[in-house]
């Protein structure tokens, strides 16, 4: 037992130092600010001795091989996020701990499948990327057949949103706020002079760039 704890200690530190390395502040002082107890910075001394980190006075970086092991995980926590919201019905602020818990459960050839699944989501629930896996690269054409952006569905037809398609925060964040995440049901009621899609009873109208975001499944209307 006191053997997993260590090791999901040593999975948080490196999504913990990836997630910094994001905002461009990876830095011992950063990290003592996520970590004020010390829980994980004991295991610095560890990971420059295996190669997984380096550092150079206040200044923490990944090596290659911490970056692609930290990678895998981050994208294994942000999939299982996102599988918990788009098909199990959570909110985006319930994830955190049952996602944490959940990603040390994804086998490698699982984390793919579960990304085909959702359509090969860019971001998470909280609209931060997903790095991307090789299943992203081999299967895009064959996502491309069976997703497509808003803005190419019949009026008329109803549909399920499958990815928002950029790394625009503002975008993402206005889009979610309104509902129209992954997993959303909508019907496209109008198409000209600006798209409209029916949501929870309610009207929603943007403009085309905002269709061409969103990717929906194809249906025969």
């Amino acid at each position: 037992m006191m053997a997993l704890e260590t090791e999901h200690r040593r999975d948080e530190l490196l999504e913990m130092l990836w997630r910094l390395n994001e905002f461009h502040t990876l830095e011992l002082s950063a990290l003592r600010e996520h970590d004020p107890q010390g829980l994980y910075e004991g295991y610095l001394q560890e990971f420059s001795s295996n190669g997984v980190i380096r550092m150079e006075g206040e200044q923490i970086h990944l090596t290659e091989q911490g970056l692609a092991r930290a990678e895998g995980l981050v994208r294994r926590h942000r999939l299982a996020e996102r599988l918990l919201v788009d098909v199990l019905g959570r909110s985006p602020q319930e994830t955190e701990a049952d996602a944490c818990e959940f990603e040390h459960l994804l086998a490698p050839g699982l984390v793919d499948a579960i990304c085909t699944l959702l359509g090969h989501p860019q971001s998470c629930p909280h609209g931060i990327p997903i790095p991307p896996g090789r299943c992203c690269l081999e299967a895009r054409s064959a996502v491309a057949s069976a997703v497509i952006p808003l803005t190419q569905l019949e009026k008329g037809s109803e549909t399920t949103i499958a990815f928002l398609n950029t790394q625009d925060s503002g975008r993402l964040n206005k889009l979610m706020a309104m509902g129209l995440v992954p997993g959303a049901r909508i019907r496209l009621t109008q198409r000209y002079p600006a798209l409209v899609v029916q949501f929870n009873n309610n009207q929603i109208a943007f403009e085309d760039s905002f269709g061409d975001i969103i990717r929906v499944w194809r249906t025969e209307g």
